[in-house]
């Protein structure tokens, strides 16, 4: 398959629950907005069958969509969309006295800036983190069709499952692994949430006869916290997002003796998904890995400057460049032909990939993906702070966010107001719990 067809749209949209079965209105309202193929639109839309129709009606005209986070402050929004060049916003926020035209159930919103041509057959995915709010992976459609076929075949999926979907949409994970993978093999799809709730989790997938679910590390926790909640009718459950433990694996298999249970591991950069563990069928002195690389992919280590083995991805999924602001080129990035640094600590053991931890400053906080590199980002935009210092702190087991300013002169309101201000231009997930102010050095602010 190398694109998304609108016979495969219409197919794939009755196959969605709770989805008008075309997509025509919604490329009528685009056509009318007179953009041109190859040109970026960013989505900021609620997680659902809205947000979907949009993104297949984009890819039908030869657009190229990055879906945002509906939660994404205004002002980011607008600044993102300056940095990948895209001249106009979908959503349904109020966003001032800009003119709107209606796409469906939302409004394109034009964003001022220039929009920058990208190839048809195109779309930007959010990074995995590393580099900060402004930049954006460029793949093709028809790689990422092609890396959901080989993860529903190395997870089982296939047209008699009805897959769940209770991640995020704008997250490469939840599109590629599970609607790209329903789209690709026929299968049935569920959308729900986010918020998560085990029992709403465990009630939904009984209600809509559910066989095939992917969640993270941090659902797998929270329903291992009563195994009575881990769903038992489900054929497979998949796990991705961050590092399961071995306790946890055995947790779950030992919740569902007799469902699939699968370990994976990605990142947005690789096209996403990169290997997988089968482990209800493994030993458990494999539980802690993240399984072999699936196929089509080779992975490989590259020895840091500490010692440590950092894993490379090669495939013919991998991004095919970086957009927006860049980073260092070898952090999650491109550093050969169809291979990318994937900036996490691997080893291997007879083919299988073992997950020991990030080489980056990227964390876990809320259960999401957090870059250190964004929290200073937002933080040097306070007039005056010449130094943000993020910490990662233990709070009753819980890790979570103090960021130390040093500031040229005292900001209005203190910490309270510094918290608001910094707050203003965060994610949920990024938000800090506290703010701490001191003097910058002289010898601070004249670098």
């Amino acid at each position: 398959m190398n694109a998304v067809t609108r016979a495969g749209a219409v197919d794939f949209l009755t196959r969605v629950d709770g989805a008008p079965a075309d997509v025509d209105d919604i490329v009528e309202d685009l056509a009318r907005l007179g953009l041109r193929p190859g040109d970026a639109v960013v989505l900021c839309l609620a997680n659902g069958t809205d947000l979907l129709r949009v993104q297949l009606a984009s890819l039908l005209l030869g657009l190229v969509p990055l879906a945002v986070p509906p939660s994404t402050p205004w002002q980011r929004v607008r600044a993102l969309a300056g940095h990948i060049g895209a001249g106009t916003v979908v959503t349904t926020r109020l966003t001032g006295p800009a003119p709107r035209r209606p796409v469906g159930g939302a409004f394109a919103v034009p964003t001022g800036h220039l929009a920058t041509p990208y190839e048809p057959g195109e779309i930007l995915l959010s990074t995995s983190g590393t580099s900060g709010m402004f930049s954006a992976c460029v793949h093709r459609v028809s790689s990422l069709l092609r890396n959901a076929r080989r993860h529903a075949d190395a997870t089982g999926v296939t047209e008699a499952d009805t897959l769940l979907v209770n991640l995020p949409l704008y997250y490469s994970y939840a599109l590629v692994a599970q609607v790209f993978a329903a789209y690709v093999t026929g299968a049935r799809l569920v959308l729900d949430g986010p918020p998560f709730s085990p029992a709403v989790y465990r009630d939904r997938i009984a209600a809509r006869g559910v066989t095939h679910s992917s969640v993270t590390p941090t659902i797998v926790r929270q329903l291992l916290t009563d195994p009575a909640l881990v769903p038992r009718g489900l054929r497979a459950l998949a796990v991705g997002g961050d590092r399961v433990t071995p306790a946890e694996v055995a947790g779950l298999l030992a919740a569902r003796p007799s469902g699939e249970l699968y370990v994976t591991y990605g990142l947005t950069e690789a096209g996403p998904r990169v290997s997988t563990l089968a482990a209800h069928a493994e030993p458990a002195h494999r539980h802690g890995s993240v399984g072999l690389p699936l196929s089509g992919v080779r992975a490989s280590l590259r020895e840091t400057r500490d010692g440590v083995g950092e894993l490379l991805v090669e495939s013919d999924t991998v991004l095919l460049r970086r957009v927006g602001e860049r980073g260092d080129p070898g952090e999650r990035g491109l550093v050969a032909p169809r291979t990318v640094a994937t900036g996490d600590a691997f080893s291997v053991d007879d083919g299988y990939l073992t997950f020991h931890g990030r080489l980056s400053d990227f964390v876990v906080l809320r259960g999401e993906k957090v870059s250190l590199n964004t929290v200073r980002q937002a933080a040097h935009a306070i007039p005056g702070v010449v130094r943000c210092v993020p910490r990662v702190v233990d709070e009753g087991g819980t890790p979570v966010l103090d960021v130390h300013l040093s500031v040229t002169h005292p900001v209005p309101g203190g910490e309270k107001a510094a918290l608001r201000l910094l707050n203003s231009q965060l994610l949920p997930a990024e938000r800090p719990r506290a703010v701490i102010l001191s003097a910058a050095e002289p010898e601070a602010f004249r670098k």
